[in-house]
């Protein structure tokens, strides 16, 4: 008993950080849960990063699907990360996007173990060591690289480079450069050099430092002279040496689509990200001259805009104490070089919200223990009565209840989670929506309008079951299907050799599915978003496609060959109807017949057509039709968009006076429940909805 409280009183700090960080793990566990669930991953990252280690184990080496539909090797996106493959024996006993995000979080929150260990190293003092540590768990940016991002190889390797930098120190310490203990440094080195093409850069810096202020000048231009040579390999060869597979696969897509496919120098460019700094020049040559010979417009980029406000959300927390130790914050340079000096509208790179602040991060608490140490040393001179160790206690103190302040003031989430959680229970899992209260469905009247909720514009309770829908599918085929689909059911379909972002491979692809809400890839290439209205009508008219489901925002098509198929557009528009009805819906925007079919079958397609006419001139921009069906028994609510008056004819295109007839394709999911419901037509812009009651149906 005595040894176990000599061992608690020995290792009280180290014990209460462990304590600490399994608290810290869980909440982030239980936030990366929620966040995969409602489909706030997406395939940019974490479906891409999914994509390429699930096919390195299937042996296509780091190859993902990129913007345009093409499949690729990772450097084709002008990115060199080679780190995802220390994950694949992991991943290949646990098959999940959250393999990675766990096994990153695990990293990111085992750094703090190091922080601890290179400020009692450095320190020494375990108290302080143990405030560093906390302070780093609470650091702002740290908060949403574990809470939000996903997974990133640059962020995994912020635990690598502090790993490399205390494994050095120590033999410095203890003047031990035996075998072991370099080959430990040179692998934890070049781990480390793979998370990122820029990384190199920090170990570069990492080589003169350890030259210059530790006299060890072999080693250290032995650590600059292959980061650089990885530099320049990354960068100058591999990255241009693979644009043509961006550059070819874009064309493509282009042509495709009717694109013009020389429009966009960013995509045909030798790398991808060059536009960001346009103002400086178009290629690698003209950036970094730009950059050396006009100081003045370096000096404006970098401190213009929200950049001062990403500055100090960056070192605030730290009290910007990391600038009394440049000899180890020049480390963070490239990173801060990369982020600041974008010069594109619209890009944001530096918050600390975004996945690029990760190396800078290391970085900065390894320059707060040295900043630290020659701080206190400082002050004990100046001041003797003062002693060297509460200086550094008070110094780590301060930081601590900085990086306090500024968790909550800079909205750092697991912060913010954990104070919600207190206050009240959080919801973690989306339920399926019901009816709301003040609708009696007994009390209902062919052509009563009510008015509960609209169309979900990211119904996530469609998303899981369509994700689960294909995935039994394939289950059943046993392969995987290439899919075309929205960027945010790319995470959750990652494991497969081809997931485009739609409308790439939209003529292609097993199954393509269609958001009507989503239209991302569009904005991207600065493109009309009508497009996709043109793409869609294509899907329709196409004798291969087959609506295999429709859920809420999604449609899902499934290539089933040549079948036969209705040639004529499922909306009409006409100057003469007879009118059988007179119903309101709301704005003018009236049904005046429709054909309700009594029944309908799960997994067969049937069809509903309803005829309406605009009355008056009301402006129905952003409006948009969709049906509701209301199960009698459990009053859940199944919604699916209109396709056709979303994608081919809008309802702000509607003309006063003229009819439109609408052909709506029922693919009632399997998922559904049988049962009898209501149905409803309704339109709605989000703030305001108005749905018609049409009649009864029942789903078998």
């Amino acid at each position: 008993m005595q040894k176990f409280i000599n061992f608690i009183k020995k290792n009280f700090f180290l014990i209460a950080l462990a304590l600490y960080s399994l608290g810290f793990l869980a909440v982030n566990v239980k936030m990366n849960l929620f966040s995969y669930h409602n489909f706030d991953f997406g395939k940019f990252d974490l479906g891409n990063m999914t994509q390429m280690v699930w096919n390195t184990m299937h042996g296509r080496f780091l190859y993902l699907t990129d913007y345009f539909g093409t499949n690729m090797p990772r450097w084709g996106m002008s990115h060199v990360d080679p780190i995802l493959v220390l994950f694949v024996p992991v991943f290949f006993f646990f098959q999940s996007p959250l393999t990675l995000v766990f096994s990153q979080l695990i990293l990111v929150t085992a750094t703090s173990f190091l922080i601890y260990k290179l400020a009692e190293l450095k320190l020494k003092s375990s108290l302080t060591a143990f405030l560093l540590a906390l302070s780093y768990l609470l650091y702002p940016a740290v908060g949403f690289l574990t809470a939000r991002t996903g997974f990133h190889g640059v962020t995994s390797a912020i635990f690598f480079f502090t790993a490399t930098f205390y494994v050095f120190e120590l033999m410095y310490e203890k003047n031990n450069f035996s075998t072991k203990w370099l080959s430990l440094f040179w692998v934890l080195a070049a781990i480390t050099m793979s998370g990122k093409e820029q990384i190199p850069l920090y170990t570069f810096f990492f080589g003169l430092f350890i030259w210059l202020y530790r006299g060890k000048k072999k080693l250290g231009l032995t650590l600059s002279g292959v980061s650089f040579a990885w530099f320049v390999a990354a960068f100058f060869i591999i990255i241009p040496a693979f644009a043509d597979y961006r550059i070819e696969g874009y064309r493509d897509f282009a042509t495709n689509l009717g694109l013009s496919g020389d429009s966009l120098t960013d995509v045909t460019s030798s790398n991808y990200f060059l536009s960001r700094y346009e103002e400086f020049g178009e290629t690698y040559t003209e950036v970094m001259w730009g950059m050396v010979t006009h100081p003045g417009q370096v000096a404006r980029v970098f401190f213009g805009g929200e950049k001062m406000k990403n500055f100090k959300e960056t070192l605030l927390p730290v009290g910007y104490i990391p600038f009394v130790y440049p000899a180890t914050f020049i480390m963070a340079l490239p990173d801060f070089l990369i982020n600041y000096l974008t010069t594109a509208g619209g890009i944001g790179t530096a918050e600390i919200y975004n996945h690029r602040v990760s190396m800078i991060v290391p970085v900065v608490f390894i320059s707060v223990i040295f900043s630290i140490q020659f701080l206190a040393g400082v002050v004990s001179k100046w001041q003797p009565k003062l002693k060297y160790n509460y200086v550094l206690i008070s110094l780590a103190g301060l930081i601590l209840g900085l990086n306090i302040y500024t968790s909550f003031k800079f909205n750092n989430p697991v912060y913010l989670w954990i104070e919600q959680a207190v206050r009240k229970r959080v919801i973690h899992f989306v339920h399926a929506k019901t009816l709301d209260d003040e609708v009696d469905l007994n009390d209902l009247e062919i052509g009563d309008v009510e008015r509960f909720s609209h169309l979900e514009n990211k119904d996530r309770e469609c998303a899981s079951n369509i994700v689960q829908m294909i995935r039994q599918k394939e289950q059943d085929v046993e392969e995987r299907f290439s899919i075309s689909g929205p960027d945010y059911l790319g995470a959750h379909l990652s494991m497969r050799e081809t997931y485009a972002i739609f409308p790439a491979l939209y003529n292609e692809a097993d199954y393509v599915i269609v958001d009507v809400f989503s239209k991302k890839i569009m904005r991207i290439l600065d493109a009309d978003v009508n497009l996709v209205r043109d793409v869609v009508e294509d899907i329709i008219r196409n004798p291969d496609y087959k609506l295999a489901a429709g859920c809420g925002n999604l449609f899902v098509f499934e290539k089933v060959g040549a079948h036969e198929k209705d040639s004529k557009l499922p909306l009409q528009e006409r100057y003469a109807f007879e009118e059988k009805l007179d119903l309101e819906i709301f704005k003018t925007l009236t049904v005046v017949d429709y054909s309700l079919p009594t029944e309908l079958t799960r997994g067969e397609n049937s069809n509903l057509e309803i005829a309406y006419v605009k009355r008056g001139d009301d402006a129905l921009d952003g409006y948009f039709l969709f049906l509701t069906f209301v199960n009698e028994e459990t009053e859940e609510m199944y919604q699916v968009a209109n396709l056709p008056s979303f994608s081919l004819y809008e309802l702000p295109d509607w003309t006063e006076d003229r009819y439109y007839i609408e052909n709506l394709e029922l693919a009632l999911p399997e998922f559904l429940d049988a049962g009898d419901y209501k149905v409803f037509v309704g339109m709605s812009n989000i703030i305001r909805t108005r749905s018609l009651y049409l009649g009864d149906v029942v789903v078998k």
